[in-house]
């Protein structure tokens, strides 16, 4: 069994845990298989109290070994930024994609790249691409030809029509459903509980049946770059 060091520490970097047991259990080979070393944060110093125990920041890496790392972060802006960083300081170590064994996938079509992590639950029907680092949370069901952008976050219980594209670092909130062909542009946020019956520019948010575009609260960007500086 190899081991997997997981970026972040919070509730989802503990779900990723869980996940890597459930492939674990599900798979024969244990050659094949990962095992958590624990979490790592860019810096130790600011963990919070709902926060697991961390290795320590990432220059742990330095020091001591893994055979992967896996993102634990369901932030889309800090899973970019954390994977480009930590590709270029360690570029040695591969981002295995994470599928958990419950999903439900047309394996010869699909096309799953590095870091994506695809949770329990979901249903991918055909010529469905996850790009690097994205991650569909549990429960979500995504059509055919449906483009998962880099980086994008797809929330619990989503429903995404086929022909859709989103773009990288898009973030859809629970129980959202985006309706076929539609495209969301890079960065842009979907409420949760939101119906998508047109595309969506990039960089802007929509909320509501039907989504429409409201002013993107300051605070997004402040909390997201907070999250980067603490507990990434």
């Amino acid at each position: 069994m190899k081991s997997i060091a997981i970026i972040g520490a919070g509730g989802f970097a503990r779900e990723v845990a869980w996940l890597l047991e459930d492939i674990s259990a599900a798979t024969n080979q244990e050659a094949a298989t990962y095992e958590s070393a624990g979490y790592l944060v860019s810096d130790a110093s600011r963990v919070g109290p709902y926060d697991s125990p961390v290795l320590g920041d990432f220059s742990w890496l330095e020091s001591n070994h893994v055979d992967a790392l896996a993102m634990g972060i369901a932030t889309p802006a800090v899973r970019l930024k954390l994977a480009e960083e930590l590709k270029e300081r360690f570029p040695h170590i591969p981002w295995p994609a994470l599928i958990h064994p419950s999903v439900i996938w047309q394996r010869r079509t699909m096309q799953v790249s590095e870091g994506a992590i695809i949770c329990a639950g979901t249903i991918a029907t055909v010529n469905v691409r996850f790009e690097p680092f994205c991650m569909v949370n549990m429960s979500c069901t995504v059509g055919h030809e449906v483009v998962i952008g880099r980086g994008s976050v797809v929330n619990p219980t989503v429903n995404i029509s086929g022909g859709v594209e989103l773009g990288t670092g898009v973030l859809v909130g629970v129980g959202a459903q985006i309706l076929q062909y539609v495209k969301i542009g890079k960065g842009a946020m979907v409420g949760a509980g939101s119906v998508v019956f047109k595309d969506v520019n990039a960089e802007t948010t929509v909320v509501g049946v039907p989504a429409r575009e409201v002013p993107r609260r300051s605070t997004i960007d402040a909390v997201a770059a907070e999250t980067v500086s603490a507990v990434a």
